[in-house]
């Protein structure tokens, strides 16, 4: 994070320069002044939120001729830069041009650059997470009030973005800081599409499927497990029992397992990944949908149980903790999911299972978690 956010009077008297600029009416120098302090507090602050807030009140004649002097500097920017004014480089000068032409215009009819802010998007459809040091999703904001929704393969990098935060190999990183920002989160509550990622198997089945069965499907793949929860509360699990009751008891248990068996298949969309990361993405679970994956493991535990939902959760579990990328396991997360949803069954066949992964399982975490599954940590009443 940029220490520039804690310096509060820092942004106040940029907004106060930026204020008397306008008020005499000296745009072009209102123009520099903004992208000075831009490139100045550095790319998490930017403008600043409040200041941004500012320079859209302003009257729209002045927005519009705003956006358009930052549309022109950035059409021409290579010819126009000074290492001693700005002290960045082109392709950082470049995006606060686009962060501070896209704000300034927003809701205003005359967006002069639409198209690049939809290129730069486009850019990211193919990223695992997205690592950019900009506050890159306020573009997708911009779009989104334009009425402009960004493709799915772009909402599903910031949903891996979101996702994957609290993932170990993602703390401390561009990533995580992106997805600590509220401003993120409540974009995310409201950018439509798909309730699953595409470009895994399984997702692109359960997709397929949901979309002929009907609308309880798609809410039964939306009801995921939470990031942070180790087990189903009350609430979550009143919520799945009315979503089997919708779809179908019978259907759940044919379907979910069937799922489960594709997840061990590789994506069918290839992403790139990051230097930082010491994994190849493409063997891991798509970190949005792996909690689809591991709310869907909890829900056959509520389930009357029985062979075929011990196998199917078993099977998730060695999918998920297969070492495709050296040492580092699948989603160790899902299956700790799974492990919970064996304890839940209460079955003695799904003891028996749990005993038997405590004895190969090399992974320290899911380990602890078989053990306090041995012990009875977790279980329904009523069984």
């Amino acid at each position: 994070m940029s220490g520039w956010l804690q310096n509060t009077q820092v942004l106040a008297e940029q907004a106060a320069r930026y204020a008397d600029l306008a008020e005499r009416g000296e745009l072009r120098e209102l123009s520099r002044a903004v992208m000075r302090a831009a490139c100045t507090n550095g790319s998490t602050t930017g403008v600043g939120v409040e200041n941004m807030d500012l320079l859209r009140a302003l009257p729209d004649g002045d927005r519009t001729e705003l956006a358009a002097l930052w549309a022109e500097w950035h059409a021409r920017v290579e010819d126009d830069w000074t290492a001693g004014e700005f002290q960045r480089d082109l392709d950082y000068l470049r995006t606060e041009l686009l962060m501070a032409a896209s704000g300034v215009a927003r809701g205003l009819d005359d967006d002069p650059m639409a198209a690049e802010r939809g290129a730069q998007l486009a850019l990211l459809g193919d990223q695992y997470v997205v690592w950019s040091s900009h506050r890159i999703w306020e573009l997708a904001d911009a779009e989104l009030t334009a009425g402009r929704i960004p493709g799915p393969a772009v909402l599903a990098a910031f949903r891996r973005t979101t996702a994957a935060a609290a993932l170990p190999g993602f703390r401390r990183t561009h990533a995580a800081a992106n997805a600590a920002e509220p401003a993120l989160r409540a974009l995310m509550d409201r950018w439509p599409g798909p309730v699953l990622n595409s470009g895994e198997p399984w997702a692109e089945q359960a997709l397929n499927e949901a979309a002929v069965r009907g609308e309880p499907w798609l809410r039964l793949l939306a009801h995921s497990a939470p990031a942070t929860a180790n087990a189903p509360s009350a609430t979550w699990r009143r919520t799945a029992m009315t979503l089997i009751g919708e779809v179908g008891p019978d259907a759940v248990r044919a379907a979910v397992p069937r799922w489960f068996e594709s997840a061990a298949l590789a994506r069918t969309v290839p992403l790139v990944g990051h230097p930082h990361l010491p994994f190849d993405v493409n063997t891991c679970f798509d970190a949005y949908n792996s909690h689809v994956l591991r709310g869907l493991a909890w829900t056959l535990a509520l389930l009357p149980t029985g062979p075929d939902i011990v196998d199917a959760l078993v099977g998730l579990v060695e999918t998920s903790l297969e070492r495709r990328s050296g040492d580092v396991p699948r989603a160790p997360h899902v299956a700790e999911a799974g492990i919970v949803a064996l304890a839940l069954t209460g079955d003695r066949t799904a003891r028996t299972a749990l005993e038997t992964l405590r004895g190969w399982v090399p992974h320290q975490s899911t380990l602890l978690r078989i053990d306090k599954a041995l012990g009875g940590t977790w279980t329904l009443a009523g069984r």
